[in-house]
């Protein structure tokens, strides 16, 4: 149904004349009579009695008022609600991090989305790049960044590269390895690995590096607890500058002498659904990525 005619039908119960109506309609009354006479055909009823005094409605017309009222309102919102979501005045995102891009990006990223567009409710989920994968095929997430060098391969993703950022081997200040002369990466394996699940040829570099197979290891996806572990332990780590300059600033952790060689950088992308149109508040956050990365 035109809804047109509805608002023509809503003029005519107001004006209660043709004439008036059509007038106030910017129709002229011939016009105006057939788009009427239109609705009554479409809703097979007589919605007016016409007469010399105007047109007066019927038990039909006062019954179909309401509803032709709500019609037009939904139709009002919907179009309120587009040009919201259009200029991110309101809406949802919900989108992922992997453990370590979490820290020193997508926070930083997430502050600056929040301050530039206060209307959309932002929902952030961090998990390993497999969890990430099946919440955003699941429709639960618009993107996410992740390590994805375990998930080119797959043909519903679409996937941008990250530039590659290199790490550090870090431990509590006075571990027992700080006061080592000569430092080798076959050192390490005498003490627990604290990360978070790793993508498989990083695990198999690392026991190249270490001469072990898969050291005594910590896990967990959350970057902060395993920072705290290794502030308080033997336990040694890895990872990228951005998520623990705090903590190398503040004197509680300090890098080893031990330069990450290829193999063991990092391996973010931005992934989303292929084929799938992001919604105009993902759209606003990639840009924002774009920006960051680029000035990285």
């Amino acid at each position: 149904m035109d809804t047109r005619l509805l608002q023509h039908f809503i003029a005519l119960m107001h004006h209660g004349n043709f004439a008036r109506a059509a007038e106030a309609s910017h129709l002229s009354q011939p016009a105006f009579s057939r788009a009427i006479q239109q609705l009554e055909q479409q809703l097979g009823v007589t919605l007016f009695d016409r007469g010399r005094h105007g047109a007066r409605p019927t038990a039909f017309a006062d019954a179909a008022l309401p509803h032709a009222r709500a019609v037009l309102g939904a139709l009002d919102a919907l179009h309120q609600e587009m040009a919201g979501l259009q200029g991110l005045e309101q809406g949802r995102l919900a989108i992922g991090t992997g453990p370590y891009p979490a820290v020193g990006l997508m926070d930083t990223l997430c502050a600056r989305f929040v301050d530039r567009y206060p209307g959309i409710h932002l929902r952030l989920h961090t998990g390993n790049w497999h969890e990430l994968r099946d919440r955003l095929l699941g429709g639960e997430l618009e993107l996410f960044v992740a390590d994805t060098r375990e998930l080119a391969d797959e043909p519903s993703l679409q996937i941008h590269d990250l530039p590659r950022r290199g790490g550090h081997v870090f431990c509590r200040q006075g571990h027992p390895l700080c006061a080592m002369a000569a430092l080798d990466w076959a050192d390490l394996g005498e003490y627990p690995l604290a990360m978070t699940r790793l993508p498989d040829h990083v695990e198999r570099r690392i026991e190249q590096l270490t001469g072990k197979g898969r050291q005594r290891r910590i896990e967990c996806d959350s970057v902060a607890l395993l920072v705290a572990i290794v502030a308080q332990s033997n336990a040694i780590s890895l990872a990228p500058d951005s998520a623990i300059h705090r903590e190398l600033a503040d004197g509680r952790l300090v890098t080893l002498p031990l330069a990450a060689p290829a193999g063991l950088e990092t391996g973010y992308g931005l992934v989303q659904r292929r084929g799938h149109t992001l919604s105009p508040a993902a759209r606003a956050f990639v840009e924002l990525l774009e920006a960051e990365t680029a000035a990285g």
